[in-house]
């Protein structure tokens, strides 16, 4: 059995338990992640393989989304999907992983399980993963939330057009940083052709809401609306009834510490001088 640890947003998760084509899928993903063992580990996830599929779920035929199915416990959470079940213990951040995967197929169920490591483990640092892109440019960091659909991903080809560094369309993290937050290092990067790599914190500018429009614009919103957004983005943790109190009061720290609007744009990469002519003289 092999362990590989894992360093992304200033912590390290080591994995304990795989096989050598465990092993081998995780790297060809995560290389640039894959840091060598010192000192103990801010979590762990422990892989157990059966070779029967019998138990697991399997994957439906035909073209059907199948979503991860999550039960929160008071000291765990337990979370199944295709070929996997797992359960994660809130503190210390542990998961135990049970799948009957050794192929290229063991990414996706060790991806769905270590999302909700990380969730949890940067929330107890004070930080916040949630559904979202985020994009630099220079001192420039913006982060977007939105519902599926929004435009997340098509905001991020655009971003990647004009030669914006994106980060992720999919899993952003924020941490506290001075007085307020920054945008820290994921290994989901999503689907605008970027590979997990780490990165240096960087201090967030903004953060957005997405919607549909003709032309690119922005407004504002209640305190209210913005907190509103927030949890909405924040997978496992705003369906956790031990976290919500928290949640909302992390999610109010960010809209107090970070400008929030609500930005309306078309497929077109005119957005772009929207942000830098409200925001432009803050990056230079």
């Amino acid at each position: 059995m092999n362990e590989l640890t894992l360093a992304f947003a200033g912590c390290r998760v080591r994995v304990n338990g795989l096989l050598p084509t465990q092993t081998t899928v995780l790297r060809t993903r995560l290389e640039d992640l894959a840091v060598r063992e010192e000192g103990e580990p801010d979590a762990e996830v422990d892989v157990h393989f059966t070779p029967s599929p019998e138990g697991f779920m399997r994957r439906p035929r035909g073209a059907t989304e199948t979503r991860i199915g999550l039960i929160h416990h008071p000291s765990h959470v337990a979370a199944a999907g295709i070929g996997f079940r797992a359960s994660v213990e809130r503190r210390p951040v542990r998961a135990q992983l049970h799948t009957c995967l050794n192929d290229a197929r063991f990414a996706s169920a060790f991806d769905n399980v270590l999302r909700i490591v990380a969730s949890y483990l940067l929330f107890d640092r004070g930080g916040l993963v949630l559904h979202s892109a985020a994009i630099t440019e220079g001192e420039l960091s913006f982060l977007f939330c939105g519902r599926s659909g929004a435009g997340k991903t098509t905001l991020c080809s655009l971003a990647h057009e004009l030669e914006i560094d994106v980060w992720s369309d999919e899993l952003n993290a924020v941490i506290p940083f001075g007085d307020g937050f920054a945008l820290q290092d994921l290994p989901f990067v999503g689907d605008v052709g970027q590979v997990a790599r780490a990165r240096l914190p960087s201090p967030l500018t903004a953060v957005f809401d997405l919607e549909h429009g003709t032309e690119p614009s922005l407004r504002e919103c209640s305190k209210a609306e913005a907190v509103s957004r927030i949890v909405a983005s924040c997978p496992y943790l705003n369906t956790d009834p031990a976290r919500e109190d928290e949640l909302n009061r992390r999610a109010e720290r960010l809209v107090d510490a970070a400008s929030f609007r609500v930005l309306t744009f078309a497929k077109r990469t005119n957005f772009w001088s929207v942000l830098t002519r409200e925001y432009g003289a803050l990056g230079s």
